[in-house]
Formats: structure tokens, C-alpha cells, sequence
């Protein structure tokens, strides 16, 4: 459970949500799972180009002003603002996963998956002159209509 307060115990417990969500995934046999799966990853790569900016602005203002390398406070300021750098190039590059996620979110709101159809043997009885026909099953997965605009937070 997120504490909203402590950046490093959030981060350790998003770290596990995704290496959880990345062996989950292997075993995903259901296409309509992928939906609610899109919209959730759209909103955590949002809320990931979000931390990153955040992070990139401490880097810029307090690791800068309280920084050193090896007792150079010049070069302990160097050291942050590439490293606020590096930030916000990574935010700059998950704000274009965002866009592309939303995209392929919003396109598989148009797909109904239909449920495979199940070969079943017909029944034996005592008195089996006759085949049971098993009609395949006709309903299929409602149709979303639920459009993401984008990421907001």
C-alpha cells in the first residue's frame, strides 16, 4: 500500500507491483483482461513521467545546493544538474509511452473478443438414439466505450 509520504518505501513497493505485473502477464490467457491492463499502465507511466519530473527538480534545487564530490560543493553541483538531466530526458521519453499506450488503449476499446467455443462430445445415455447438438455460445464481450483523452493526475 502506497504511504503518499515516504518516496523511498513507494518506490521500492512500485518496483515490486511491476516485476509482479510482468510475470502475471505470461500467464494472461484472456484478451479482454488487456483493457483494464492498458488503462492501468497508461496511468502508472503518467504517474512514473510525473515522479521523474518531480525527482528531476529536487536534483536541480536541494541535492544541488547540498551536493559535494569529494568536498567540491562546484563539482557536487555539476554532479546534480546532469543528473536532473538525465531526469528529465526519461520523463521527456515516458511521456511519449504515455501517448503511445493511450493510443493502443484506445484502440483496443473498439475490439469485442469473442470466447473460444469448446468442443464437447455429445452425451450417452441409456436411451441415445439421438445426438445432443451443443450450440456455440453467442454472447460475447460487451463493447467499451470508455475514451482516454489522456493522462491525468
Amino acid at each position: 500500500m502506497p504511504t503518499f509520504e515516504d518516496a523511498v518505501a513507494d518506490a521500492a513497493e512500485a518496483q515490486q507491483a511491476m516485476r509482479g505485473l510482468a510475470h502475471a502477464m505470461q500467464g494472461m490467457s484472456d484478451p479482454s483482461q488487456g483493457y483494464p491492463v492498458l488503462g492501468s499502465l497508461t496511468w502508472g507511466l503518467a504517474s512514473l513521467e510525473f515522479a521523474l519530473s518531480q525527482l528531476a527538480r529536487f536534483y536541480e534545487t536541494t541535492a544541488s545546493e547540498q551536493g559535494e564530490v569529494r568536498g567540491d560543493r562546484d563539482a557536487g553541483r555539476a554532479s546534480a544538474q546532469r543528473v536532473a538531466e538525465h531526469l528529465r530526458a526519461s520523463s521527456e521519453l515516458v511521456a511519449r509511452a504515455v501517448e503511445s499506450v493511450t493510443y493502443a488503449h484506445n484502440a483496443d476499446s473498439e475490439i469485442a473478443y469473442t470466447p473460444p467455443t469448446v468442443a464437447r462430445a455429445p452425451r450417452r445415455t441409456a436411451r441415445a438414439t439421438r445426438t445432443n447438438h451443443v450450440a456455440p455460445a453467442t454472447t460475447s464481450a460487451p463493447v467499451r466505450t470508455v475514451e482516454v483523452n489522456g493522462p491525468w493526475l
